[in-house]
């Protein structure tokens, strides 16, 4: 099955192509192109987007004919929050078939709710109210209760996204939350207990996972773009300036510079890089607190999990030292898993993992968001025209 992805970011979307069999998935490209007619991860444009998306299909997707395509809504874009449903344990313990029921419950009650449903996903099981626990199958009971995070988005809001790809040739269109691309794309399952910090530009996700599921998540509305303020008024020079700088020359611990002057791009001017470290480490260490304090409050203290970092902004240069400092945790790369690729660094890209665990996202039971319009259509011209 050829399915394609799509990550649109405030500074860059990324659309990755494979061929995807079960757990089997070999990439056949990805590209990257700057973001055009998107802020804070909302679509504002919907003209410059499709013009994006058109690059995307003529360059990557070119004559191929696309099974699944799979994007990605951001936060912003969502409304989020848990809903906990309970359902009767069928035999003496909960099999397979209870947690689809529980599945199934918690989609009929959110028929009511305006928006349409992207995704739920199980955060927390117990039995007959007891104790939380991590894996139900086996345990003994009469009532299951499930906690499930939910994801809804405007129907409208789908419908404009839909739109941006009329006349090309893709079977089926998905939509899924961030959290479920990075647990596809980490494959926490398989994965010890670990906290991941997505750096983005408009904002910042901080996700904890425990036993294989995904347990606290939030996002910072600060993200990296801040730094481009800092530096712009620190040095009185243009955004573009800015951002080159930060990504030529980023450092987010001033004590490991070695004195050197750096050109400001396109001028004769220069800076000592020590300087420039102080305004990235300044503002880093503000945004750090914050996931900090995320992390300790959430109870994640035992010291040898690791924090991963992805996003643009982790490529600031020594941030996983500075990030150690204020945590106590290893920090490491988040690499992508199970994707067979030509070159490996494409697995440890920040700017991928998103577009590479999309590949792999699937609901537990398939509905695809195009047919509850349909429904709601029908629904409503039968009411109107009374057929």
């Amino acid at each position: 099955m050829i399915t394609a992805s799509l990550d649109m970011g405030s500074e860059k979307m990324v659309m990755a192509l494979a061929s995807v069999e079960g757990n089997a998935c070999r990439l056949f490209g990805i590209k990257t192109i700057a973001s055009q007619g998107i802020e804070r991860g909302i679509i504002n444009d919907l003209k410059k987007v499709r013009d994006c998306v058109h690059i995307f299909m003529s360059e990557l997707i070119k004559d191929r004919e696309v099974n699944v395509l799979n994007i990605v809504l951001p936060p912003e874009s969502l409304r989020i929050f848990e809903h906990k449903v309970t359902v009767p344990i069928q035999k003496k313990s909960v099999n397979a078939m209870d947690l689809l029921l529980a599945s199934q419950y918690c989609r009929e009650e959110l028929k009511e709710e305006c928006e349409e449903l992207i995704d739920m996903i199980p955060v927390a099981y117990s039995i007959d109210r007891g104790e939380f626990v991590i894996d139900p199958i086996g345990r003994v009971g009469r009532h299951l209760e499930t906690t499930f995070q939910v994801y809804l988005a405007r129907g409208e809001y789908l419908d404009d996204i839909f739109s941006l790809f009329d006349g090309y040739n893709i079977g089926d269109i998905y939509f899924f939350p961030t959290s479920k691309a990075y647990m596809e794309a980490l494959d926490v399952g398989n994965a010890k207990d670990f906290a991941l910090v997505d750096l983005g530009a408009s904002g910042i996700n901080v996700e904890l996972f425990r036993d294989g599921m995904l347990e606290y998540e939030t996002r910072l509305p600060l993200g990296i773009r801040t730094i481009d303020k800092d530096i712009m008024l620190a040095f009185a020079i243009n955004t573009r300036q800015a951002r080159k700088l930060k990504h030529e020359y980023g450092q987010a611990l001033r004590s490991l510079c070695k004195y050197r002057k750096i050109q400001i791009p396109d001028t004769n001017l220069t800076i000592e890089n020590r300087d420039l470290a102080t305004v990235v480490q300044c503002r880093v260490e503000e945004l750090l607190e914050g996931v900090v304090f995320l992390l300790q409050k959430w109870g994640f203290d035992n010291s040898d999990d690791e924090i991963l970092l992805t996003g643009g902004g982790s490529r600031l240069q020594n941030l996983d030292l500075l990030l150690n400092h204020f945590s106590g945790h290893p920090v490491d790369k988040a690499i992508a898993k199970r994707i067979q690729v030509s070159k490996d660094d494409i697995l440890s890209t920040p700017e991928y993992l998103v577009a590479l665990g999309l590949l792999f996202c699937k609901h537990s039971i398939e509905e695809h968001p195009r047919d509850g319009f349909l429904k709601k259509a029908k629904t409503l011209f039968t009411k109107v025209f009374g057929v």
